[in-house]
């Protein structure tokens, strides 16, 4: 009968997180809000000795495998995680929460929010001298039509001219 010593067990070596070289870089896609163990994290633990071959290992990983460079059977089963965290990341949906996205998709969120309030400040500012303009064309046709109703003969030409000069304005800048 052969007794199976702590020595003769292989240490589970996690699995490596081949991230796909067409996204940006792991460390700005991984959603780390989520790196956490409350009821939304993620099942595993994320070792970053290598920064540059990460690997993933289960929360409920045993240390121990039957096979040398094999995870075992619970860190086996994060490869469906790390997956479904590169579909999301590839193609996220436009009501998908922050904590599952990464740094690079929440630069990417607030640029496009950021570009957005620049358009609506443009379209405020466009749309408020057009009132301004309006405004002005009332308080032109209110002091006419008071010089008129009181039959003041001066004023009426006063507001006249300056309706004229504004035409006349209007009319060399469309003239090519």
């Amino acid at each position: 009968m052969h007794s199976h010593s702590l020595k003769d067990d292989i240490v589970c070596p996690g699995i490596p997180i081949n991230w796909p070289e067409d996204l940006h870089s792991f460390y700005m896609c991984f959603p780390w809000a989520r790196y956490n163990d409350g009821p939304d994290g993620l099942p595993f633990t994320i070792d970053i000795t290598v920064p540059r071959l990460p690997r993933a290992r289960s929360k409920l990983c045993t240390h121990v495998t039957i096979w040398e460079l094999y995870p075992c059977e619970e860190c086996g089963e994060i490869y469906a995680h790390i997956y479904c965290l590169v579909d999301i990341t590839r193609s996220p949906k436009a009501h998908t929460n922050y904590q599952y996205l990464g740094l690079a998709h929440m630069r990417d969120t607030v640029t496009k929010h950021a570009n957005q309030v620049n358009q609506l400040k443009l379209q405020t500012c466009n749309d408020s001298r057009r009132y301004m303009y309006a405004l002005t064309q009332l308080d032109d046709y209110n002091r006419l039509l008071m010089a008129i109703s009181e039959n003041d003969i001066p004023r009426i030409h006063q507001v006249i001219n300056k309706l004229e000069d504004a035409l006349e304005g209007a009319y060399r800048l469309v003239q090519p």
